[in-house]
């Protein structure tokens, strides 16, 4: 058992999103103790949530795991919001919208992407309630290819 007089330092394995929010929570609950993050890797975000490139989806997620991803997406902002998060590491929410072919019909439905290793957008793909999208001018549409809205700017964001 550890007793609140202790020095132990708690080691984290891992330095991606996982291992740096446990080890900032901690330090909030904890500021006394001593923290190690350990990576393997030469920097910071560079496997699973380097992926990610800083996108955060509110509502997409398996019905199962739709609380944590809501949970997740609310952190993200009132951390942005308590340590001047648009500033500093650039956190802005969104409208997500996807690119691809008229003849596409979209790629798997519901959570058949967690099994299947497709990308959420796929998910939310061919699901628009949204009406017309509106195309950014930078955006250079090929001929044949249709952009679909798939989500509001309250429900996606990025940092």
């Amino acid at each position: 058992s550890h007793s609140s007089n202790s020095n132990m330092p708690t080691v984290i394995l891992g330095g991606g999103i996982i291992g740096s929010s446990i080890a900032y929570y901690l330090s909030q609950s904890q500021p006394q103790e001593e923290i190690h993050v350990i990576e393997s890797a030469s920097e910071l975000f560079c496997s699973a949530s380097g992926y990610a490139a800083g996108f955060l989806a509110k509502d997409w997620f398996a019905p199962s795991l739709a609380p944590l991803g809501e949970l997740s997406f609310n952190l993200h902002e009132s951390l942005a919001a308590e340590h001047g998060g648009r500033q500093k590491w650039g956190y802005m929410k969104g409208v997500a919208l996807s690119l691809g072919s008229v003849s596409n019909k979209g790629g798997a439905r519901g959570d058949d992407w967690l099994r299947a290793g497709t990308s959420r957008a796929e998910t939310a793909a061919g699901t628009s309630q949204y009406g017309e999208p509106q195309v950014p001018e930078w955006l250079t549409q090929q001929q044949g290819a249709k952009v679909e809205q798939i989500s509001d700017k309250d429900t996606t964001g990025q940092v």
